[in-house]
């Protein structure tokens, strides 16, 4: 008897390992590596999200104002036109600040109207669009704008209009769509954009190009160049805000880090974050791209400096470092974020190396180095296909000084076209030597 119970127990315990040794195997077999950080760690970062971390990757292109009873002027094919004088703004730190104003208003109902905006936005009506060069995605705006109860609504946009008949509404909208987004809040908040609208607000030639109106200053202004100190981006502190695996760093040398999954590395004058496991994802289309961006920037790539989204391809999202009025360019780098995914995420983005840091000193700018505004419009409308050009902007190119270790930013003009910005001498010496754009 007592035999047989032994025998039994054996059994059963015999029975219990086997059980384990297939459940353990079972989860081996199984287990797939969490290869999408991007994903998991954006969706936490959505939730938790610092206002003016996002507000630094929203900086829009213009905000101005038409008043009450002036005509909405049509725009004008294959050209560039002037078709109105305006008061704007277009300094990117009050534009920021506008932006900051409008997230502070809790709203209470947001909702899409299949309606054309053009439905309420008459043109007696008093009203102030904020413009943005290029199309996002309303969801992008929740932490700003929606409260949690309306934090589902979902629509592609490119403007925002605060109508002054209606100062509690905010309306998104797309041009040429055939819905809106509207957004009611608590408070009234036209007056206070108006007010901070007219404190900064300056003139703007408005004008007609291609599909779209842009504004350039009236009048000649002096031209500076601006001198700034430089300071090199910490890559060990961006590896621990940007990776999840935080306990798992390994600091290969000083100009790499990776936590197994995604790489940092410093080459050159550009930090480079790589993820080879994302890489075989299919194509997104450029709202999305932009979506996946900004909420991987928002984990550590902020700062003192404000980007402009400027392009928005499928899976490609460039960013322009935003100064004064305009944008920076720098052909070593130092004044974009070129970010590229997929549907599986993030798999490569770069961005610079060295950021500017302390306002130094100014100095005029050589006479006549700057085209006059006029020059330009017209040489453009002579010589180059206008169907091509997206934009005319007096930017600013940004060169490092090493001795100095030091920034200069000196105006001159860019014009984006077929998606990418050129300076304006750089397509002038072309055309002038007869070489393709």
């Amino acid at each position: 008897m007592r035999n047989r119970k032994k025998e039994t127990v054996k059994s059963v315990i015999l029975g219990i390992l086997v059980l384990l040794s297939l459940t353990l195997s079972y989860l081996i077999i199984t287990y797939q590596p969490d290869y999408e950080i991007f994903t998991k760690r954006s969706t936490q970062k959505t939730v938790d999200s610092n206002k003016n971390d996002l507000l630094n990757f929203l900086i829009p292109d213009s905000v101005v104002k038409n008043q009450e009873g002036t005509r909405e002027e049509a725009i004008i094919q294959n050209t560039i036109t002037k078709v109105a004088s305006v008061e704007g703004v277009k300094d990117k730190k009050v534009l920021k600040e506008l932006l900051s104003l409008l997230s502070d208003s809790e709203s209470t109902e947001s909702r899409v109207r299949n309606r054309n905006i053009e439905d309420i936005t008459t043109n007696n009506v008093e009203k102030i669009l904020i413009n943005y060069q290029v199309t996002l995605d309303s969801a992008l705006l929740k932490p700003l704008f929606f409260s949690e109860d309306n934090s589902n609504v979902s629509l592609e946009f490119d403007t925002i209009v605060l109508l002054k008949d209606r100062p509690n509404m905010i309306y998104l909208y797309k041009k040429d769509d055939k819905n809106y987004l509207q957004i009611t809040l608590k408070q009234n908040i036209y007056e206070k954009i108006n007010s901070k609208f007219n404190e900064k607000k300056q003139n703007y030639a408005k004008y007609s190009l291609n599909n779209k109106f842009i504004y350039l200053k009236e009048g000649d202004e002096d031209n500076v160049i601006d001198e700034y100190s430089a300071e090199d981006v910490s890559l060990n502190k961006l590896a621990r805000d940007i990776f999840e695996k935080k306990d798992n760093l390994r600091i290969s040398n000083e100009d790499e880090v990776t936590d197994g999954y995604g790489i940092l590395r410093s080459i050159n004058n550009r930090l480079v974050y790589t993820n080879p496991s994302n890489e075989g994802g299919r194509e997104v289309g450029a709202t999305i791209a932009i979506n996946n961006t900004i909420s991987f920037l928002e984990l550590g790539y902020v700062g003192d400096t404000n980007y402009q989204l400027t392009t928005a391809l499928d899976g490609i999202s460039i960013f322009q470092e935003a100064y004064k009025d305009s944008i920076a360019f720098s052909k070593d780098g130092f004044a974009d974020i070129i970010s590229e995914d997929n549907s599986s995420g993030i798999y490569k983005l770069t961005s610079p190396k060295k950021l500017t840091k302390t306002y130094l000193s100014s100095k005029e700018a050589e006479l006549y180095s700057v085209e006059k505004t006029e020059y330009v419009i017209n040489y453009l409308y002579e010589r180059v296909n206008l169907k091509e050009i997206g934009d005319i902007v007096l930017g600013y190119d940004k060169t490092y000084n090493k001795d100095r270790n030091s920034f200069s930013y000196t105006p001159a003009w860019y014009v984006k076209y077929n998606d990418r910005y050129m300076s304006f001498k750089k397509i002038k010496e072309k055309i002038d030597k007869g070489e393709r754009l």
